[in-house]
């Protein structure tokens, strides 16, 4: 049984325990002390009842790539290295979804990462339960200073932030990446490996420009897969589609 098919730089696995064996062995093998996971990304709903953190809208790509990370990362800390998590957050693909005016959008956005930002802050109950799981917490999140008031510590990544970069990239999935990766007080290229799980829709953005073009020398894995409604995970390697792997 053939578990990969190399297509240029990025190899299509079609089973799960060979993807977390590949990403342990280099995780081992990487010459760097910390470890920084980027999993559980998810979209943004805005509703009459206030923003929505969509974790099933994306079938069950948001919980299983937080597993996975989960995984690798508790492989890495039995090695002694430092972890930390990253969770992203889509806060700008459907804001064109409802009837809700533009201010009462940003209202939501606002009041939601308040509510995740500062020493105290939780995660929503499923993020928590699976990190738990595992034997890991909010102390162990990266947080993004947002630059609002009451946001300088958020548990979560506003794409949004993060696309307002003055960088000169035309593509806004390949700007948020660079801006992210190129500010040194969440990524430090020379003691930091990187295992990232990402949408396999912005693959080409995050390659063939972030990667490709703007970012050298990093230590990375990339991990693309599927966020269509309704898939499984079952579902990715039972039916062959598997996920999309590149290391740097």
């Amino acid at each position: 049984m053939y578990y990969y098919i190399v297509i240029k730089m990025v190899v299509r696995i079609q089973d799960e325990k060979f993807l977390i064996d590949r990403l342990r062995e280099d995780v081992e093998q990487c010459d760097k002390d910390s470890i920084l996971l980027i999993g559980g990304h998810f979209p943004l709903l805005y509703t009459e009842n206030g923003a929505v953190e969509s974790v099933d809208l994306w079938g069950e790509f948001s919980r299983y790539t937080l597993e996975l990370a989960c995984q690798v990362g508790g492989f890495a800390r039995d090695l002694g290295k430092e972890i930390k998590f990253v969770f992203f957050v889509d806060d700008h693909s459907y804001e064109d979804w409802d009837l809700l005016k533009k201010r009462e959008k940003i209202k939501q956005r606002r009041g939601l990462y308040k509510e995740r930002s500062g020493e105290d802050a939780k995660l929503m109950g499923v993020y928590r339960n699976i990190m738990s799981r595992h034997g890991f917490s909010e102390s162990d999140v990266l947080r993004q200073d947002q630059g609002k008031v009451g946001r300088e510590d958020c548990l979560y990544f506003s794409e949004k932030v993060l696309r307002a970069s003055e960088r000169g990239i035309e593509n806004t999935c390949a700007r948020e990446y660079v801006e992210f990766l190129g500010d040194i007080r969440y990524f430090d290229n020379a003691a930091t490996h990187l295992v990232s799980f990402i949408p396999q829709r912005c693959r080409g953005h995050v390659c063939d420009i972030a990667l490709d073009e703007e970012l050298e020398g990093i230590s990375a894995n990339h991990v693309f897969m599927e966020t269509t409604p309704g898939v499984s995970r079952k579902d990715i390697y039972d039916f062959g589609r598997g996920v999309l792997y590149r290391k740097d």
